[in-house]
């Protein structure tokens, strides 16, 4: 028998707009953490040349990579423990949570000191850069402390907190370290990226301990404890391990096929799409993932979440998608330069490809609440090898524009697979009728960029400002619906 559930307006209107609002302050948030890292490296560039601008990147690329090592992705691990432990044990997990994220960040600051001789000869090709590293390392364990502490104000609902401890610490960071590149010039690379570590943990240590009360707990209890979250942690970074490799290989193969200015320019379209489209999953994601973790026990409430889920983010991306489209060529000379107008096609293309990115975001966050951590690392893997293969079909087949295709491809594939995972594995079904704002999200943008291509803007901006319309008060009806039924 079909079941039905009628929730009350005040339940619906909370929720929908709680993802409305997330998405608004933490979109915003991300668009200001771009601001400052413009800033910052406009700065570099101006005072420091291009010796500084190498200097930073070679240190930051290395940095971030111990970072991925060593906090086994606690921010997302961190945040499910939390979110899905009893009323009576959050307090606890808080603790432990506290205990692990100091525990760890030791590990990885003794671990890059020790490494320090090692890094400077892999990253620079001597030991001159040795104190850089072993003063870094400081920065590495309060990295580690800072994704925990964001972890506990996400999984607490504290996103107000989060997004003000975040947007202090980043302003504070970028200022601290401009004045740093005015009076030390080149010496001051390692002084100024030490400082943007302390203001960002810093701002996240106080404002969480000041709201957030969490138990105590020892050393040994948290280490006992924290062993499926780890062990999730552990499997998420092995995913995001081999998506690097995956990247790599196939912009190796790239190199090979088209040089290393044919790179640039694809790196450049990937960013586009994958950054600054990218912000609206990451600012839905925040609020998204602590929500269901909490019923990922309960199909019938998962499965209400993700369905819900579904219907606002295709709402939302529904102008946005066709909005690009019609943009890219302004955006692509606003971001970069009129050289890099051969990613046009790819970012037209491949903005049809964040529809599956989007549909597929509601159900992937299902596998990491429910903390199953070997069939994340297995979706991870083919979504890998799609990529790897569809990427080189892509650009056999016509150049940037089949990577535009591939991309499309690549998303809708994973979309697919991870739709089955839900179905078989967690009795997850989603229905035909989820599927209908999808497929007018994905019909729209097909449209929108067939008529960019072809140079009918006229005709595009009519179909964007119909869209967008459309979008807009049927999310109107969904803040004021009164039932929701399955």
């Amino acid at each position: 028998m079909a079941e039905k559930i009628v929730v009350s307006a005040n339940w619906r209107q909370s929720t929908s707009g709680r993802i409305l609002k997330a998405l608004s302050l933490f979109g915003g948030l991300q668009i200001l953490i771009i601001i400052c890292s413009v800033v910052r490296n406009k700065f570099i560039a101006l005072w420091l040349g291009t010796a500084g601008v190498g200097l930073f990147a070679l240190y930051n690329y290395t940095l971030e990579l111990i970072n991925q090592l060593c906090q086994l992705n606690l921010r997302q691990s961190a945040v499910r423990e939390i979110a899905a432990a009893d009323r009576q044990d959050v307090k606890a997990a808080v603790g432990m949570v506290r205990r692990v994220s100091v525990i760890l960040g030791c590990i990885g600051a003794v671990a890059t000191l020790i490494l320090s001789p090692l890094l400077s000869y892999w990253t620079f090709g001597d030991y001159s850069h040795t104190y850089g590293f072993a003063i870094l390392a400081i920065g590495v364990g309060l990295s580690v402390v800072l994704s925990g502490e964001q972890a506990i104000l996400q999984a607490s609902d504290r996103l107000r907190l989060l997004a003000k401890a975040t947007a202090i610490g980043s302003i504070t960071g970028t200022a601290i370290s401009i004045l740093l590149f005015k009076l030390m010039g080149i010496r001051s690379i390692v002084p100024s990226m030490l400082a943007f570590f302390i203001t960002t943990a810093f701002s996240a240590v106080y404002y969480g301990r000041k709201s957030v009360i969490s138990a105590t707990v020892t050393s040994k209890a948290a280490l006992l404890r924290s062993g499926p979250m780890l062990r999730l942690g552990a499997y998420m970074t092995a995913g995001t391990a081999i998506a690097s490799l995956a990247s790599y290989i196939f912009i190796a193969w790239l190199r090979g096929n088209a040089g290393e200015s044919g790179v640039g320019v694809y790196q450049a379209g990937f960013v586009i799409i994958n950054q600054y489209v990218g912000l609206v999953f990451m600012a839905l994601g925040v609020e998204y993932f602590p929500r269901i973790s909490r019923v990922s026990m309960s199909v019938y409430r998962t499965r209400i979440a993700v369905r819900h889920e579904i219907l606002i983010i295709m709402l939302v991306m529904l102008p946005a998608s066709v909005v690009f489209i019609n943009a890219a060529p302004f955006i692509v000379k606003l971001l970069y330069s009129s050289e890099f107008s051969a990613i046009v096609p790819y970012a037209t293309i491949a903005a049809i490809g964040t529809v599956f990115k989007a549909f597929s975001f509601a159900m992937a966050y299902v596998i990491i609440a429910r903390g199953d951590g070997k069939i994340y690392l297995l979706t991870e893997s083919v979504s890998a090898a799609i990529f790897i293969g569809s990427s080189i079909w892509g650009w056999s087949l016509g150049g940037y524009l089949g990577l535009g295709i591939a991309y499309a491809v690549w998303y809708g594939l994973y979309a697919i697979s991870v739709s089955l995972v839900c179905r078989y594995r967690y009795g997850i079904a989603i229905h035909i009728t989820d599927c209908f704002l999808p497929a007018a999200t994905l019909i729209a943008a097909g449209l929108q960029a067939m008529l960019a291509l072809y140079g009918h803007y006229s005709i595009a901006i009519g179909v964007s400002a119909a869209a967008v319309a459309a979008s807009g008060y049927m999310l109107y009806r969904v803040l004021k619906r009164r039932t929701l039924k399955e």
